[in-house]
């Protein structure tokens, strides 16, 4: 049977995931006996779409995991059309049904917990969801659904599941607004059109939610994503003005949001997110400290509006890539960092980097201090300011006694 089994095009996807690298998993006789009353005939002529939500219905574990391991396969037999349609809606009610019943069971609604079978099939979807946009199978201004599921992967409790949803996030963020020439038909253009149009707005009240929810791991996730969302706004006009209607989704508690009714240009919006990000550096949870500090550096790099690195959205600090002093790197940084953004960083950026080099938490300290090369490029190179500014950091980093 199960050589039969095998031949079913749901059952043999080639995916090399970082779940299982250079794995196909295979299907076993269990997945078989976990569909009751049905057949082998009659499992080989399900549709793709029906057997997947078939294997999530059932109450075995390994069923469901098999299931939510063959998304992508699932969603490249079906089509785009069907995947935009069918299965996606099934995935955001999916993982909203599993966060409220979590939040009902630990009497926690702000952050669902689980049990590690149901935090391995979150880990598996926040992965999937993001190869349907990497892959193009879903293309980037088609990709708006699948940012609210990630969002709310990204406030789990399970950090590896947070951390890659956040990595899927960042990966799809920079896609969302990215210009297209093969998009052919009226409805395609409008699709188009439309992501242009709502992303800016959906994208800020995420990172909004993020930020303001009332336990840390949604705050340490926003620390994550709120550099890849600052660099989405430099990609736009900066006189471009952004609808915005959060009602009352966005739980903004005492953030220090500003308040621009239903619309706000760019420039607005990136002061904004600064009050965002330095709100969550003052957190009074280390972890949400922690997780500013972290990354700090991609945070300064975006406001001075220095590029992502070689690995894109999810790079580390570029400054850790730049060959300085001399050469292209060093003339791209001077010509990128005109006096305004300088003096940005110096006047709301600076101030932060201080704070948390000297938190009382030492793994604080020490993740903001190793953000001291960003800073010196945030800053134009400037001679004079890295020595006032990054300089008395980096000693008091080498004299401190915790490491």
């Amino acid at each position: 049977m199960s050589q039969t089994l095998s031949s079913h095009p749901t059952l043999t996807p080639n995916l090399n995931t970082t779940l299982r690298p250079n794995a196909t998993p295979a299907p076993s006789l269990s997945l078989a006996r976990s569909l009751h009353g049905i057949n082998t005939d009659a499992l080989l002529a399900m549709e793709p779409l029906e057997l997947f939500l078939s294997q999530l219905e059932t109450t075995s574990t390994e069923t469901r995991v098999d299931a939510m391991r063959r998304c992508f396969v699932v969603a490249n037999a079906i089509g785009r059309d069907a995947t935009l349609h069918k299965l996606l809606p099934f995935l955001a009610n999916h993982v909203k049904g599993r966060g409220e019943l979590s939040a009902e069971i630990s009497n926690a609604a702000a952050v669902p917990t689980g049990t590690e079978e149901d935090d391995e099939i979150l880990l598996i979807l926040a992965e999937q969801l993001g190869q349907l946009v990497f892959c193009g199978l879903v293309p980037g201004y088609r990709a708006l659904p699948i940012v609210p599921i990630l969002e709310q992967l990204a406030g789990v409790e399970e950090t590896v599941v947070r951390d890659k949803a956040v990595q899927s996030l960042n990966g799809i963020l920079p896609l969302l607004l990215s210009d297209t020439k093969s998009v052919q038909g009226k409805e395609e253009e409008e699709a188009r059109l439309s992501c242009h149009k709502n992303a800016p707005g959906l994208v800020l009240a995420m990172i909004k939610r993020l930020a303001g929810a009332d336990w840390f791991t949604a705050k340490i996730s926003a620390c994550a994503i709120l550099p890849c969302v600052y660099q989405f706004f430099n990609s736009m006009k900066p006189n471009a003005t952004v609808n915005i209607n959060f009602g009352n989704d966005v739980g903004s508690g005492n953030m220090g949001f500003e308040s621009h009714g239903n619309s706000a240009s760019v420039e607005n919006i990136k002061l904004d997110l600064r009050n965002i990000f330095r709100a969550l550096g003052e957190d009074d949870t280390p972890m949400v400290r922690r997780g500013a500090s972290k990354h700090l550096a991609r945070y300064v790099e975006a406001v001075a509006k220095l590029p992502y690195g070689k690995s894109g959205a999810n790079s580390g600090p570029i400054a850790n890539e730049f060959v300085i002093p001399g050469g292209k790197d060093e003339a791209t940084i001077k010509k990128t960092v005109n006096q305004d953004l300088r003096n940005k960083v110096f006047e709301e950026v600076v101030p932060l980097y201080q704070s948390l080099c000297g938190d009382e938490q030492d793994s604080v300290r020490l993740l903001a201090v190793s953000a001291s090369g960003s800073v010196g490029c945030a800053l134009g190179l400037d001679g004079t300011a890295c020595r006032d500014v990054v300089l008395p950091v980096i000693k008091a980093g080498a004299g401190d006694l915790s490491w």
